[in-house]
């Protein structure tokens, strides 16, 4: 757990342990839940509240709802080229995956991507695990294939924040402070 996120995000460091040692106080089955489209406002919203990275433009925003509260949210997008990715038709990533805080969704990420793909229909889905939390285990479940182990990311560190390496590229840097 880095630092920060337990300085301003402890309540999602909470439940995401609780939720590991399967101690969550809400368990929900996914056969009781509706499946909608989410606006950008609400995933933004629900995001920010949710999930540890926070926020993202997505393209797709899919949840459940249990009496019309969502508490199950997956976010899909195009390719991301920061990734090392190109964007290519009819292929997508899926950006987030999360639950509302201290609850479990029993079959909620398979039920959202089942939707997803008989929807869609993505030539290529491809996602990534933060592996400080998880060894992937989820992404098996779902049918995903392991293709490689990414090495750890590297950050910077500016007022007890975390910044990814991609804001300081040579190409940002040379346009926002006109340096070589």
């Amino acid at each position: 757990i880095f630092e920060d996120e337990w300085l301003n995000k402890k309540n999602i460091v909470k439940s995401r342990l609780k939720n590991l040692f399967n101690l969550s106080e809400n368990k929900i089955f996914a056969r009781k839940t509706q499946i909608k489209n989410v606006s950008n406002i609400e995933a933004k919203n629900f995001l920010i509240e949710n999930h540890l990275q926070g926020k993202i433009d997505a393209l797709i925003n899919i949840g459940l709802y249990h009496n019309d509260i969502l508490v199950s949210l997956m976010c899909f997008g195009n390719l991301r080229k920061n990734l090392g990715n190109n964007t290519k038709e009819n292929s997508y990533e899926l950006l987030r995956f999360c639950n509302k805080l201290n609850h479990n969704i029993v079959g909620g990420a398979s039920k959202l991507l089942n939707y997803f793909e008989k929807k869609y229909k993505p030539n290529e889905l491809i996602s990534y695990a933060d592996r400080r939390w998880s060894s992937g285990n989820l992404y098996n479940k779902l049918g995903f294939i392991e293709t490689h182990i990414s090495p750890p990311n590297f950050f910077y560190i500016n007022n007890q924040s975390r910044i990814n390496r991609f804001q300081y590229r040579k190409d940002i840097l040379i346009s926002k402070y006109n340096c070589d």
